[in-house]
């Protein structure tokens, strides 16, 4: 009975020590700011040396409607090896865009990197810094 118990006992503890190491290798950075008209969330999901990116753009005005198509564009301030951009964009009734890339990056962006977006909408334009929490 008592190996029984210490072998059970060894199980269990592999079993968490497992979901504890999966878990070591993922790592998502969440990118968030705001301007005047618009704010934006960027995750970058980082797994085993690979980057994806999802994206999250939020009008902040009332008249949502007004806004056909827009365009955004995001780099990195600090070192400018991460953009990527998008032209006829749409809202949708809550006035938000959600996107995730299906491009897969090789592991760069850090936690102490800043990104920088720009929105351009009905002849209008605004950019502002997006930064880690």
């Amino acid at each position: 009975m008592i190996s029984v118990k210490k072998l059970t006992l060894a199980t269990i503890f592999l079993v968490i020590l497992l979901l504890f190491a999966c878990q070591a290798n993922e790592n998502d950075l969440m990118f968030v700011g705001e301007g005047e008209n618009w704010s934006s969330k960027v995750t970058v999901n980082q797994t085993d040396g690979d980057e994806t990116y999802q994206i999250q753009i939020n009008y902040k005005g009332h008249s949502i409607h007004d806004i056909e198509a827009f365009s955004y564009y995001v780099e990195t301030k600090n070192n400018g090896v991460f953009d990527f951009s998008q032209n006829d964009a749409s809202l949708n009734k809550e006035g938000i865009y959600i996107y995730k890339l299906s491009v897969s990056n090789s592991q760069s962006t850090t936690v102490k990197d800043e990104l920088v977006i720009k929105v351009d909408w009905n002849g209008n334009s605004e950019d502002f810094t997006l930064i880690n929490k």
